[in-house]
């Protein structure tokens, strides 16, 4: 599934969107948690074309193990996990569509 996770928006306490600097935002901390947490250099790549707002294709598998790291515990505030599983989840929708036609 292809994933791009600078379409990934968070929103404050009143529903509104919250703005990053340019070339920065939640993307380049989903890439910066990947980078760190992985023994696997494959997500070291996948993280580096993250990093870099590029999108990347990934398997469902991989989707679980993002899920997985996306936690408080590695710095992970309620509300990001939120619009990251949010986003995840329309891509896993989208792509069971896809399937079944």
């Amino acid at each position: 599934m292809k994933v791009d996770f600078t379409k990934v928006k968070t929103m404050d306490i009143d529903g509104k969107p919250i703005e990053y600097e340019e070339g920065d935002g939640l993307f380049k901390f989903v890439a910066n948690t990947l980078y760190r947490l992985t023994e696997d250099v494959d997500w070291v790549n996948i993280a580096l074309e993250i990093s870099k707002g590029k999108p990347v294709e990934l398997t469902k598998k991989q989707i679980m193990e993002i899920r997985s790291l996306v936690t408080l515990k590695n710095g992970f505030f309620t509300f990001a996990r939120k619009a990251i599983f949010d986003y995840l989840d329309k891509v896993e929708e989208a792509d069971k569509k896809k399937e079944k036609k």
